[in-house]
């Protein structure tokens, strides 16, 4: 039995992949303050326009059809992940393709910067409940979940750091719940990959569809017996239901393995008053699938 590892670069974590289990949408409002305010800002709002990129904010769910074939153990994970920094006119989003464009390179490049300190913990908010993400050595502010039971679709989550100071929101998301080929969900590594990625051409299909966001859909390809990563491929368009990734992007080896991964995306940029700029926001809901090369 082999493994490889392979570097999910969109999600930031490695996992393995293997053929047989182990042993054992729109602009934002300004945020609001409570009606008791608790501590100001210690600047007051410039009259110049707001410019550039003073932090990032990504909510990404991530659900694995065969957990034990990417190496992982639970079907979903939720991340909350967010940082903040003096304005900059980079992006952290360059790595999703713009719509009709694919890349074989899809490494996620993520600003240098010196991260603000706003505590040991911020929130997010919306309908009563509250998220909670923990400052990390690094600096930014991350949690994990592994349930969806804490995600609220759709909805307006409202941003305040440990002192309760309420500074920004944003949108949570919705994903799909039917993909195609059918076999892309299979669970157990005894019959996964059963997916066809034919060379000339494959196309995958989703429901439901239509929002007013970018769809990708990334393969990462290895030998047929998982030990080594062959390439990448990532191709984005609109969330229309269906894609197709060109054959001269496919041609690797008959029953090499592939881990397809089907993502949904909302990328906005919400204004940060205090700061003068805006928080790009970064929705994610992805699901990954397993299939071969024909």
């Amino acid at each position: 039995m082999r493994y490889i590892l392979m570097g999910l670069i969109l999600s930031c974590t490695e996992v393995s992949i293997s053929k047989v289990p182990t042993p054992t949408e729109t602009g934002m409002t300004s945020p609001r303050t409570d009606t008791s305010p608790p501590s100001q800002p210690s600047t007051e709002p410039s009259s110049e326009p707001m410019e550039g990129i003073g932090g990032y904010i990504h909510y990404h769910l991530r659900q694995v059809a065969c957990p034990a074939c990417m190496g992982e153990t639970n079907e979903i994970t939720l991340e909350f992940d967010a940082r903040f920094h003096e304005k900059i006119s980079d992006t952290y989003t360059r790595h999703v393709p713009a719509q009709g464009q694919c890349t074989q390179n899809v490494n996620q490049i993520v600003p240098v910067v010196s991260l603000m300190d706003f505590g040991s913990e911020i929130k997010a908010t919306a309908n009563g409940q509250s998220i909670h993400a923990y400052k990390t050595a690094q600096g930014n502010y991350f949690n994990t979940w592994y349930s969806d039971s804490t995600y609220i679709r759709d909805t307006i989550h409202t941003v305040s750091r440990e002192d309760n100071y309420e500074f920004a929101q944003f949108i949570s998301f919705h994903g799909f719940d039917s993909i195609e080929p059918y076999e892309l969900r299979y669970v157990d590594p005894s019959y996964a990959f059963a997916a066809p990625i034919y060379r000339s051409g494959a196309t995958f299909w989703w429901m439901p569809y239509g929002s007013n966001s970018t769809f990708t859909v990334m393969l990462a390809i290895y030998s047929s017996d998982g030990s080594s990563l062959l390439g990448y491929v990532a191709c984005s368009g609109g969330d229309t239901g269906m894609m197709t990734i060109p054959g001269q992007y496919l041609s690797y080896p008959a029953w090499s393995l592939v881990a397809v991964h089907l993502i949904r995306h909302k990328i906005e940029l919400v204004p940060w008053e205090e700061q003068n700029t805006f928080i790009e926001t970064h929705m994610e809901w992805e699901v990954v699938g397993t299939g071969h090369i024909e």
